[in-house]
């Protein structure tokens, strides 16, 4: 009985047509009498006629068998009865609860994973379904039970998050809401996750052993990049596989404007993890916004970089003798020491070289224990500060004895002596990190202690100035904007003279900070980012699950410095890019080798879509054979053969006609009567490819584009049409979207020539792979069964749609051609080829991957049926418009390339 399982309708109201089933029985139970032969003699007629009333005759309960037979067969075949084979659902009418892996690694085949997401719920059309989600949310997810239908529209809208699973949580909330389910489908992604053995358990003590892992494809796991590192001023990227993902890959640097800066070939050689370097000049290496895998296109593929990877340039310089006019000599141990990681640290020798490097567009200058700076570099420094620069002074004898205008605060003169034979105080230690600072977030080391510093001189202004106090409440480091830029006085030395803090770890992470508020290499007139500008960190630009950076679409909570520190990718702080003042800061995932792990000693299988098997035309046979023996029956029974032997031929005939007539084994009726509406009408016209799912979306696709030519322009199409490529015939139809399948092969040699001369008259037809590849040459398994397609075809020289071309102003001005998708190109034939004269310049091939009759598709009410990738109601409006575009190119030819001539015409003219 497993086939009635996998027996659907697709008109199941036709079925209550079954419930007139005992009227008809009534209605047929009786018949008349049969019809006696009698010979003519007048009298003997006469002598026996009865006067009495004849009772009809019952209907043999054989025939009686037979006509509701031939009723009921009508009805189901009206109702499309549909015989799905392979399906992925085991048998089972009850409560379905549907589990989804929507995490970073599932989003690498999102598309996939949604047309096998609409298989399985088409399959459990009938039956009550909980969708589940196993990334973490904000809230707890709501597990509310829905029908198949309304649970496939959930599923459209479902994106893939850039996020880990994290399927024990989810698990707590299944049980904390009491989902009923009498079977469980989990679509996995195919990773260990630190959890599947336990979840499958847990699943399976809930609800028994009916639960069915299932997977897209074996072999089809992610490749994860590591968090980058600085290495002699190269970046390394650390790339990370599973033994069943690709062992190639190509790494690109891109710049905020999307710009590629640098590339780098990825060979695994069997190996698990390999390290990518990424050579480029300190000013390109600035401007690297992220770092990714190519045509990985998922969150754990990407990795972002802030301010703290852009390398800084640093100059340290510091006093050497008490003697000497103070020149400006090398940096100290423990500065040069704790930035090195950071920045590129230079140590100009002489005044015209700390010039040089000021207008080069020095990041940081760090004086350390200079007491006056020489007039010949005070004025460039100065400028250079109001231009945006950071100044990092150190106090030490020579600046406790005199000073300059280039501090922060006013300072008393001499220094201040904690802890000396001759003193009354105890040295003292840091109590307090300024919420205004930069130091928010780090630990204060107890074991600091501070025996010496220069004091500054009371004010109203000094609490706000001041970023750490000791404990007595002096300042320790005091900063004060000037112009653009900044200055900050640590009031102790750069060495262990006045204290130990260069000793300590806070030391570093205290300078690292102060990095981070200085401008980029060559940035002269960057404004420097101050703390106090903003007391939290906001989210500017989220990381989506397919790796995209996108703009937030809900608000989130401003994210404290002392938090965002400790901050991971989470549903309260997701991946991405945040600013803080003019600070900018990245969450990345942060991805192990562990988190590649494959599910193992789980029966996993492969989610196989539904064969389907229209059965309408054989219930028709069955209709017109069982109407024939009816006809026969019927004959019999009356007697009719030994009267009328011809009439009897006739009758005979006419059921025979109509099996003919009904049997779809000859469309030149039908054929003619479509010829006959496209002629009359402008219809376009589709490819089916034998996937229900996909020639709807198709058919609806079309539709809606053609709601939306009726609506904005002139141009009034038909209702689309759905043809057979190797029987039906192209001529009538100015635009053909052929949407490609994996599984197509090469069309037959009579389809070909038609398809040829279909191009090559005028015609076009628009390739869709749908699945976001790069299109022509895709090395997918659409862009495979797209070669094998033209294999054969005589196919002209192919290009992406240039800037100039027709189809960027037919009817809208378009710079880029999104459908569903996004990233996949459109390749028309090239501008040069002589093709392209030969049809008014129309193109007779259009080669596309996004998916465009998914993007078009609106239902009754005229709503999108599919949610779009990565999604917005600027993508839907421009991929109407691309929509509009090829219609009208089609329709129209090259006129608009023709008014670029029209200046000349007009003067050629006199006019």
């Amino acid at each position: 009985m497993q086939w009635l399982t996998a027996l659907g309708f697709a008109n199941p109201l036709a079925l209550w047509g079954l419930a007139a089933l005992p009227v008809i029985w009534w209605l047929l139970r009786f018949t008349p009498p049969r019809p006696q032969t009698v010979r003519f003699p007048p009298l003997r007629i006469l002598l026996q006629l009865r006067s009495e009333e004849e009772s009809p005759d019952k209907t043999p309960w054989w025939l009686l068998l037979l006509r509701l037979a031939l009723a009921a067969v009508l009805i189901v075949a009206v109702a499309q009865p549909l015989l799905r084979k392979n399906a992925s659902l085991r048998p089972n009418s009850g409560p379905l609860l549907l589990i989804v892996d929507d995490g970073w690694a599932a989003a690498k085949s999102w598309p996939k994973r949604l047309e096998a997401l609409q298989s399985i719920l088409t399959q459990a059309d009938g039956r009550v379904v909980t969708m589940a989600t196993t990334t973490p949310g904000v809230q707890p997810a709501d597990l509310r039970s829905v029908s198949a239908g309304n649970a496939l529209t959930i599923a459209r809208t479902l994106q893939p998050q850039a996020l880990g699973t994290d399927r024990l949580a989810l698990l707590e909330q299944i049980k904390s809401q009491q989902v009923k389910a009498s079977s469980i489908t989990w679509l996995s992604d195919g990773l260990d996750a630190g959890s599947a053995q336990t979840f499958v358990g847990a699943l399976t003590a809930l609800y028994g052993s009916d639960l069915t892992t299932l997977i897209l494809e074996k072999g089809d796991t992610p490749l994860v990049l590591a968090k980058p590192t600085v290495e002699g001023g190269d970046i390394n990227v650390a790339v990370l596989r599973n033994d069943n993902a690709a062992t190639t890959a190509k790494v690109q640097a891109t710049a905020s404007n999307g710009r590629i800066l640098a590339e780098a070939p990825v060979n695994f050689n069997q190996a698990k993890t390999t390290t990518v370097k990424l050579e480029l000049p300190l000013e390109l290496r600035n401007e690297i916004q992220s770092i990714s895998i190519v045509g990985e296109n998922h969150a754990g593929a990407r990795q972002l970089l802030d301010d703290r990877w852009r390398r800084k340039t640093i100059a340290i310089q510091t006093g050497v003798s008490q003697e000497e006019a103070q020149p400006l000599l090398s940096p100290l141990h423990y500065v040069k020491n704790a930035l090195e990681p950071f920045a590129e640290i230079k140590q100009p020798a002489t005044s015209t070289d700390l010039k040089a490097d000021l207008e080069a567009g020095l990041s940081m200058l760090i004086l350390a224990d200079i007491g006056k700076i020489p007039q010949d570099v005070h004025d460039p420094i100065l400028q250079w500060i109001e231009k945006g620069g950071v100044l990092l002074r150190f106090a030490g004898p020579r600046l406790a004895s005199t000073t300059d205008d280039l501090m922060p605060v006013r300072l008393r003169e001499g220094d201040r002596n904690l802890g000396s034979a001759l003193s009354w105080e105890t040295p003292q230690v840091i109590q307090t990190l300024s919420d205004k600072s930069p130091f928010g977030g780090i630990a204060i080391d107890s074991q600091i202690k501070i025996s010496r510093q220069v004091l500054a001189e009371p004010d109203t202004a000094l609490a706000e100035k001041t970023w750490v106090s000791l404990a007595d409440g002096t300042p320790l480091v005091t900063a004060a904007p000037k112009g653009k830029g900044l200055i900050i006085l640590f009031h102790v030395t750069a060495n262990a003279d006045w204290s130990n803090l260069p000793l300590s770890g806070m030391f570093v992470d205290m300078l690292q900070r102060m990095v981070d508020l200085a401008p980029n290499a060559g940035s002269n007139t960057a404004v420097t980012a101050r703390p106090e500008d903003a007391p939290s960190f906001t989210s500017r630009l989220l990381l989506s699950g397919t790796g995209e950076l996108v703009a937030p679409t809900t608000k989130l909570s401003a994210i404290p410095q002392d938090v965002f520190e400790r901050s991971k990718a989470s549903p309260k702080t997701p991946a991405g890019l945040y600013v803080r003042g003019g600070q900018e800061r990245a969450i990345n995932l942060d991805l192990t080798a562990a988190d590649l792990k494959p599910i193992l000693g789980l029966n996993l299988e492969k989610v196989t879509p539904p064969q389907t098997t229209n059965l309408a035309p054989y219930f028709f046979i069955a209709a017109a054979a069982l109407f024939l023996l009816d006809s026969v029956a019927a004959l019999l029974l009356g007697g009719g053969f030994m009267r009328r032997a011809g009439q009897s031929t006739a009758a005979l005939l006419l059921p025979i006609a109509l099996l003919v007539s009904v049997v779809p084994l000859n469309h030149a009726h039908a054929d003619d009567q479509s010829a006959m509406q496209a002629t009359l009408q402008t219809r376009l016209a589709y490819v089916k490819t034998g996937d229900v799912d996909i020639d709807q979306t198709s058919e609806k696709g079309l539709n809606g584009l053609g709601l939306i030519m009726a609506d904005r322009t002139s141009a009034i199409l038909g209702d689309p049409v759905g043809l057979n490529i190797e029987t039906d015939e192209l001529v009538f139809y100015p635009l053909l979207y052929w949407p490609v399948t994996e599984s197509a092969g090469a069309p037959s040699a009579a389809a070909l020539a038609r398809i040829d001369a279909f191009m090559k008259n005028g015609g076009t037809i628009l390739f869709d792979l749908r699945d976001n590849s790069a299109g022509f040459g895709s090395v997918s398994a659409t862009g495979e069964a797209l070669k094998r397609i033209l294999a054969n075809l005589d196919i002209p020289p192919l290009e992406t749609v240039p800037v100039d071309h027709v189809l960027t102003r037919s009817f809208y001005l378009l710079n880029s051609f999104p459908g569903r998708y996004t990233d996949g190109a459109l390749w028309v034939e090239a501008q040069n080829a002589e093709t392209a004269s030969k049809s008014d310049g129309v193109s007779g091939i259009i080669i596309g991957s996004n998916d465009y009759a998914a993007a078009w598709a609106l239902d009754d009410r005229g709503q999108p049926l599919n949610a779009l990738i990565p999604g917005d109601d600027r993508q839907r409006e421009t991929a109407f418009r691309v929509g509009v575009n090829i219609v009208m190119y089609a329709l129209t030819g090259n006129y608009k390339t023709d008014q670029v001539h029209i200046p000349a015409l007009l003067e050629r003219l006199g006019q």
